[in-house]
């Protein structure tokens, strides 16, 4: 088997495909600690430009797969600079792999998440409300010790397995802020033995730190066993984000000061 694409937006899943319900005064705490959560990454401080290297692991069975590095530069759009080795040029892009190196809500989203009120409808809350109407449960398992600190673990167990989703979470009870999640989304992989391409719902794990007060993502892992006639093989992908480095003007040499001649 062949990843032919990975990823896209794992990251992301976790707050766009998961996006808000409306607070009301009898809203479970579970939910209630989750949308604390939301609205404190949409108030949170967000870096114009970020610079950051991400190592790039995959192997099967044991055994090497991929190898590769590369220099990104994200602006808080969602639009990267990215010179990747396994590119002969640098190149533009919105779908990272795996994503994002920050957490959503995104861009002008985070707006919309700092002015709800308890009179907010449904159609423009479409997913938790629509899980809710559908009756997922949000379970507080209680504390863990995430990085030295505890956090709360927040599990969905009936999330859905169709489609990608929210499927546990850990946030910090005193300033609300996101640990670690687990989320799912979707992997394209292409079959070598039968040229056909496919499409697997995989589950992230998201791995959260603070760097000089800016929460980024520190690692992404992912792992996915299938069949091969009577035999089973497994691809396991870990990306590690380093080197981070926050910027209120366009980075120079990234191109996205104009160097390049090119104005993205």
């Amino acid at each position: 088997m062949t990843i032919r694409s990975i990823g896209g937006l794992a990251a992301a899943v976790l707050f766009l495909g998961c996006t808000a319900f409306a607070r009301a005064a009898n809203v479970d705490p579970c939910w209630e600690l989750l949308y604390q959560a939301m609205e404190h990454s949409a108030a949170a401080p967000h870096s114009p430009f970020i610079t950051y290297s991400e190592l790039i692991h995959i192997t099967q069975d044991g055994h090497r797969y991929e190898f590769a590095n590369a220099n990104v530069t994200y602006r808080d759009d969602g639009l990267a600079y990215i010179d990747d080795d396994r590119w002969v040029h640098p190149f533009f892009t919105r779908v990272l792999e795996p994503g994002p190196p920050v957490l959503g809500p995104y861009g002008a989203h985070r707006a919309s998440w700092l002015s709800f009120d308890d009179t907010v409808t449904d159609e423009t809350l479409p997913v938790i409300a629509d899980t809710r109407n559908y009756r997922h449960v949000c379970i507080d398992q209680g504390d863990e010790t995430i990085d030295g600190r505890p956090a709360a673990h927040l599990v969905i167990p009936d999330a859905p397995e169709d489609r990608a989703a929210l499927k546990a979470i850990w946030i910090d009870r005193k300033n609300f802020e996101v640990r670690r999640a687990i989320v799912s989304q979707w992997i394209t992989f292409l079959y070598d033995y039968s040229g056909k391409r496919g499409q697997k719902l995989i589950d992230y794990t998201i791995a959260v730190q603070n760097i000089n007060g800016y929460n980024v993502i520190r690692q992404v892992n992912w792992e996915y066993t299938y069949r091969v006639f009577s035999q089973f093989s497994t691809i396991s992908a870990e990306y590690v984000f380093d080197a981070f480095h926050f910027d209120t003007k366009s980075p120079l040499g990234t191109a996205f000061d104009g160097s390049l001649g090119y104005d993205p």
